[in-house]
């Protein structure tokens, strides 16, 4: 059987870049993602801007998902979609045996931990159904935008999500209301004083009580919002409605491995910042990870990514060059330079 020096398990920003960068390095590299899809979280949101990447233009996520998977491919790694590690051992030989929901059993040296906070799930909200599944009009993630033109918007939550969306549907939608149970909202600053300019009627300190359903129950035609401060109720009509309340965090890894691997703070793996482990030969990365002066940004997530990749390259051999460069000049990389400018000289 095949020993990988790599398995990222989670195909999201911190998985695909890893994968780069230890093809960089020389090492032989299997993704194992858990969806059909990779791109991790970036895929709820593939219409939204992404503006906080170092060298990219803002772009809809869904187009930098494809640069990340392309990167990704460059020194062909074996990825496998739709494939959930269930169980996780130390053996005798010093590797590690990992068990999947398709019966599949795999052998590596090292493992980089990159499932973001694990399987999301959407919070139960008074926006679903006894099933929990959504009403007909509610969303989670927008994904048609030109569907909501001149449409009666209410967004519900107050985070960084939120805000986006209601900045960018401003403009588009017949009108767009923002609610959250909070004092403030919880954004970048920028983003907050786009969205309490004007265009968007923001609703602070304001809880959901009340709901008005089409006939057949499906649809939603009215949300009733009550104020915890004058206790005053307000009635407010709408089409479309966005549930931005987080997501049930799941990852059983935490409760079927063997190796001692532990969950921190709900959710998250400790790691020093070099991304280690308490377990030798297992890193955390991207939103995985927990450490002193953690960047939650995919730009931070990279950073994870170049650390997590060199501690395993020692790992696996103590001998190795600390930390790797990207070069141009690299061997690995002049077949592939050589068709890059090959494409910008015939352009």
């Amino acid at each position: 059987m095949e020993v990988y020096d790599v398995t990222i398990i989670g195909g999201g920003p911190a998985g695909l870049y890893s994968s780069f960068y230890s093809g960089l390095r020389a090492m032989n590299v299997q993704i194992i993602e858990a969806q059909p899809y990779l791109g991790g979280k970036l895929n709820l949101y593939s219409e939204k801007i992404v503006w906080d990447v170092g060298g990219i233009p803002p772009m809809p996520a869904g187009q930098f998902i494809q640069h990340l998977v392309n990167q990704a491919k460059t020194f062909q790694p074996t990825i496998r979609n739709g494939e959930k590690v269930t169980s996780l051992k130390k053996r005798a030989d010093g590797n590690f045996q990992l068990e999947t929901t398709k019966g599949k059993t795999y052998l590596t040296k090292t493992i980089l931990l990159a499932m973001g906070n694990g399987t999301l799930d959407p919070s139960p909200t008074p926006f679903f159904t006894n099933k929990g599944e959504p009403l007909k009009n509610v969303q989670i993630a927008v994904t048609d935008f030109e569907a909501l033109k001149q449409k009666r918007v209410f967004i519900s939550g107050g985070g960084q999500s939120a805000i986006d969306w209601a900045n960018t549907l401003a403009p588009i939608a017949k009108e767009v209301t923002l609610v959250y149970r909070r004092e403030a909202f919880k954004a970048h600053e920028s983003e907050i004083e786009r969205v309490t300019s004007g265009l968007v009627k923001c609703k602070l300190q304001a809880d959901l009580v009340d709901k008005k359903l089409s006939a057949d129950g499906k649809i939603i035609e009215a949300i009733t919002i009550r104020n915890k401060e004058t206790a005053e109720e307000e009635m407010i009509l709408v089409d479309e409605v966005i549930v931005c309340h987080g997501f049930n965090q799941k990852n059983e890894l935490f409760e079927q491995n063997d190796v001692g691997l532990e969950v921190f703070n709900e959710y998250y793996v400790e790691t020093t910042p070099q991304t280690k482990t308490a377990i030798p030969g297992i890193f955390a990365l991207g939103d995985a990870a927990s450490y002193s002066g953690k960047v939650h940004l995919i730009a931070g997530t990279f950073h994870d990514a170049i650390n997590a990749v060199n501690a395993a390259k020692l790992y696996i051999d103590p001998k190795a060059d600390a930390i790797g460069t990207v070069s141009t000049y690299a061997d690995k990389l002049k077949p592939k330079v050589a068709k890059i400018w090959e494409q910008y000289t015939t352009e």
